[in-house]
């Protein structure tokens, strides 16, 4: 395994290696991981620019993406089956969290403003706000910046993963209910994020 391969430095797939050795092998992982690897350098080399922010989360689900079919293996359920993994496993941190007597409150008095720094137009989105809190919070991000980078390099369905992570991860919340129905990245007009505090939610 060439260490100086970029994907090992991207944290949030480095449990992606381990899933392809244990369901494909670890001789034809190598080699996907290898070859994904240095599709990544090969996008950043022609667009340095995508290394910060959405490219960081993008470029190595692209990359895996176009690496895994060419090996002979479909992408696209591999990848989206570790976004649920990892959305679990970061919605039980966010469920400890949450859990801290007042943290849960004290995130739904301010969930407006959090929800406009995670989706503000500066990150590149494009929203529209349906409902303020008390009842609930709901907005509709009408433009995803991670699924219009992924759409310009040919592999919409990439981040689905991420899609899938996001909508396991906003489970965990203690108190607050969270439901989302579809997504731009499923070819829908808008994700509608719908969040209600709720007492009784664990």
């Amino acid at each position: 395994m060439n260490e100086r391969n970029p994907l090992n430095r991207q944290w949030f797939y480095s449990g992606f290696r381990k899933q392809l050795k244990e369901q494909i092998g670890p001789e034809k992982a190598a080699l996907i991981w290898s070859e994904a690897g240095n599709e990544y350098s090969r996008i950043l080399s022609e667009q340095p620019d995508l290394k910060a922010h959405k490219g960081s989360m993008v470029l190595p689900a692209v990359a895996l993406y176009r690496a895994l079919p060419a090996a002979g293996v479909d992408a696209e359920p591999l990848l989206n089956t570790y976004g649920d993994r990892m959305g679990k496993r970061f919605a039980g941190i966010v469920h400890g969290f949450t859990s801290l007597p007042g943290v849960s409150r004290f995130i739904w008095k301010h969930v407006d403003g959090i929800m406009n720094k995670m989706s503000s137009e500066a990150l590149g989105y494009k929203r529209r706000i349906v409902s303020n809190p008390p009842e609930m919070y709901g907005v509709d991000i009408l433009s995803c910046p991670y699924h219009e980078l992924a759409r310009d390099l040919g592999c919409e369905k990439a981040v689905l993963c991420i899609c899938h992570m996001d909508k396991a991860y906003m489970k965990g919340f203690h108190h607050i209910r969270y439901e989302r129905t579809t997504a731009v990245s499923e070819g829908a007009e808008y994700c509608d994020y719908r969040l209600r505090f709720d007492p009784s939610k664990d």
